[in-house]
């Protein structure tokens, strides 16, 4: 079934065919410059410079004004072809959304394109034009991970799937959630932590990472690394009389401590070209660290601004999730 990415693009396809293009007046024949593009080929260069640099691009400071003046004249065309234009980015990510909240493709593209139409109207005036593309783009991510979470929110979910759901996993950006236990219904605080801790290992064994696992256990059960929860912290777990509470740790610790900013921006779910903006304008939402000619991203301040908790587990759990999952 066509969704409303395809209709769009579709339209678009109908008015303009293969006849050429022009975004400086709307007729090649009143146009000053001789040399058009047919809309394929238009739609592909907007594309491209759209994830590069729409801010810096006169393409699409260009495509925005065509819009307001079609606006104007109570037409939608120009509107259209701007969500054409933008539209193959939102596809991979109303894609990964669909699939990892479990909720219908067509309610979160439909969502994406109500909320960059919003934005397209509310920023008729007192925008500049070369703003209004990236925050289209933006509002269509927020809005997705709206109907993504507004759905997810109706059963319970540990801290595991949250982590999951925005695959924040540094190790492997392809990892997903294999679990052997259904956490939903279960309300005693001391097996919810024990099966917290097996998901984890039976996740990271399921994916051929149990090498991680082992290595980090060994160093924690040696001595030569400590666990990272603080020993008031421990004191507060329902179990934390068991086996040797220094085996406490959290997730995060089984990750790099920072990632690149391209596998952030994903995370995110914006552009790596908008990050590198917004770290040049400073309005990144957290510090970027340096490194090179690139950035750093700490994975810990990346689960915070994702409002992502970062799960406690024990070793001994752990171990007993990967035992599970490998058929031991």
């Amino acid at each position: 079934m066509p969704d409303v990415f395809d209709r769009i693009e579709w339209k678009v396809r109908e008015i303009f065919g293969e006849e050429l293009v022009c975004v400086h007046v709307g007729d090649v024949q009143e146009c000053d410059i001789k040399r058009h593009p047919t809309y394929s080929k238009f739609r592909e260069a907007a594309i491209s410079s759209g994830v590069r640099s729409a801010a810096t691009s006169r393409q699409w400071e260009s495509m925005i004004a065509m819009g307001r003046l079609c606006d104007l004249d109570g037409g939608d065309t120009w509107r259209l072809v701007i969500l054409d234009c933008i539209i193959p980015c939102f596809r991979s990510l109303s894609v990964r959304v669909s699939r990892d909240f479990q909720v219908e493709r067509e309610e979160v593209r439909s969502a994406m394109v109500a909320a960059a139409l919003e934005v397209w109207v509310s920023t008729a005036t007192g925008v500049s034009p070369r703003q209004v593309r990236d925050r289209m783009v933006k509002a269509a991510f927020d809005a997705a991970f709206r109907v993504g979470n507004a759905t997810s929110s109706e059963w319970p979910m540990d801290d595991v799937d949250m982590l999951n759901q925005t695959e924040i996993f540094a190790l492997d950006p392809t990892l997903k959630m294999s679990s052997i236990i259904d956490l939903g219904g279960i309300r005693d605080t001391d097996v919810l932590e024990q099966l917290r801790g097996e998901r984890v290992g039976a996740l990271f064994q399921t994916q051929g990472h149990s090498t991680v696992i082992k290595e980090f256990h060994a160093a924690l059960r040696s001595g030569t690394r400590s666990g990272s929860v603080g020993q008031a912290r421990i004191s507060r777990l329902s179990r934390s009389w068991i086996s040797d509470p220094n085996l406490y740790y959290y997730v995060s610790d089984l990750y790099p401590s920072f990632i690149g900013l391209r596998e952030a921006a994903s995370v995110m779910g914006i552009a790596e070209s908008a990050a590198h903006r917004l770290i040049r304008a400073g309005q990144f939402p957290f510090p970027a660290a340096r490194s090179g000619r690139g950035y750093k991203i700490s994975v810990k301040a990346l689960m915070h601004f994702k409002d992502i908790p970062d799960a406690i587990v024990h070793a001994d759990d752990v171990d007993n999730g990967a035992l599970h999952a490998g058929g031991e």
